[in-house]
Formats: C-alpha cells, sequence, structure tokens
C-alpha cells in the first residue's frame, strides 16, 4: 500500500507541472487572439471610416463571389482581408504583406453565414469565429456561434459552442452535438472545415499580393 502511495506521490510530482506549462502554453495563445482579434477590429473600423469619406481603403482588400447554386439560388459571398505591410529600413515602399484577419459574409439560401479568421504575427491559424442560422421575418429559426482556438501547427486547442432553437436564448452545447434535427453533421466538422479556410484564404492573399506590375 505504501508503495503504490508513493508511486501516486510520484506520478502527480511528474504530471502537475507538465500540466501547468501547457494550460499556460493555451492561455498566452488565447490570450494572443484576443490581442490579435483587437488589431483587426481597429483596422476595420480605421476602413470604414476611410470609406464614409471616400478615401481609398488602407491594408485592405475585398473579393466577392455570386453563384447561383441548384436547390438554393443566388448566394453572394463577400470576403474581406485585413493585413499589415512589412518593411525595411531603407525601403520606400513595403516589401512584403502578413495576414491579420479575413471577415466572411454569405448565404446559402436563407442560411446566413458569418466568420471571422485572424492569423498570428506568422500567418498561422489563431482564431476563428462564425455565426449562422436561418433567418425569418424578425427572428432566427436557429441560430449557432462557434469559436475555436488554434495552436500555431493548426491544432485545436479550445472551443466555445453555443446553439438556440427558435424564439431561444443561447445556450452552451458540445462539439458532439448535431447542427440542428434536420442535420446529421456534428459541430465538430465545422472547426475542421475552418482550419482548411485558414489555409485556402492565406494562399488567396498571398497570391493577390504576387501580382507583378
Amino acid at each position: 500500500m505504501r508503495r503504490k502511495m508513493l508511486l501516486f506521490a510520484l506520478l502527480v510530482t511528474l504530471v502537475v507541472p507538465v500540466w501547468a506549462q501547457k494550460n499556460e502554453k493555451i492561455e498566452a495563445r488565447v490570450q494572443l487572439a484576443r490581442d490579435r482579434y483587437a488589431v483587426g477590429l481597429s483596422n476595420i473600423a480605421t476602413n470604414k471610416e476611410y470609406e464614409r469619406d471616400e478615401i481609398p481603403a488602407v491594408n485592405y482588400t475585398t473579393v466577392v463571389r455570386k453563384q447561383n447554386w441548384a436547390g438554393s439560388g443566388l448566394s453572394v459571398d463577400k470576403m474581406e482581408f485585413y493585413y499589415t505591410e512589412i518593411e525595411e529600413d531603407m525601403e520606400p515602399y513595403p516589401v512584403g504583406y502578413s495576414l491579420l484577419m479575413v471577415r466572411r459574409t454569405y448565404n446559402m439560401g436563407s442560411l446566413d453565414y458569418f466568420e471571422e479568421y485572424v492569423y498570428d504575427e506568422d500567418g498561422n491559424p489563431l482564431f476563428w469565429f462564425t455565426r449562422y442560422g436561418y433567418y425569418e421575418g424578425k427572428s432566427y429559426d436557429f441560430k449557432v456561434e462557434l469559436r475555436g482556438y488554434y495552436a500555431a501547427d493548426g491544432t485545436l486547442i479550445r472551443t466555445i459552442c453555443k446553439k438556440a432553437g427558435k424564439n431561444e436564448e443561447l445556450k452552451t452545447c458540445s462539439v458532439n452535438d448535431r447542427v440542428n434535427a434536420y442535420d446529421e453533421e456534428t459541430l465538430e466538422a465545422s472547426f475542421s472545415r475552418a482550419l482548411d479556410n485558414f489555409r485556402k484564404f492565406k494562399t488567396v492573399f498571398l497570391s493577390l499580393y504576387d501580382v507583378e506590375y
């Protein structure tokens, strides 16, 4: 019995510091996401002000895709890219651009989506937010909000899921829950798609800003 207690104490001594260190890294990543998100919102506000004053946007570009889908009609997909300039001493123009945030709004029939993708300083996935639901009149028939925090290698380190039915308040749910009663897919699949989209949006952005003049 004494030997088992000693073994347990040894395991605790080894595991607790590792767990604490891992948790510290996660919290640091989450805080970085909050900081970068705040910078992104500030950039958006600045560009909205420029637009109101009819001044050309700074460090911002928009891509709009329109397509008719069979069974759901016209879909309008608007993607807004916000970025920062990479500068070097003695160079009058930027030597490159670093993607900060992508804001996306689109629809599939009457299903409306809003998404935000935030990147870290090295262009890796950091934070994803989405809100979507079927809109009927002045209220949603159902509504979902998801938040995902990612490690630099794309590993999902924290999730926040909320869901509501018609005339309901948003309530915390699990990534293993189904989207709604009519859909077999779970919310977990959305986080996997978001990670793929992080990479695709970055590829689009780099391609747009690598065009020769």
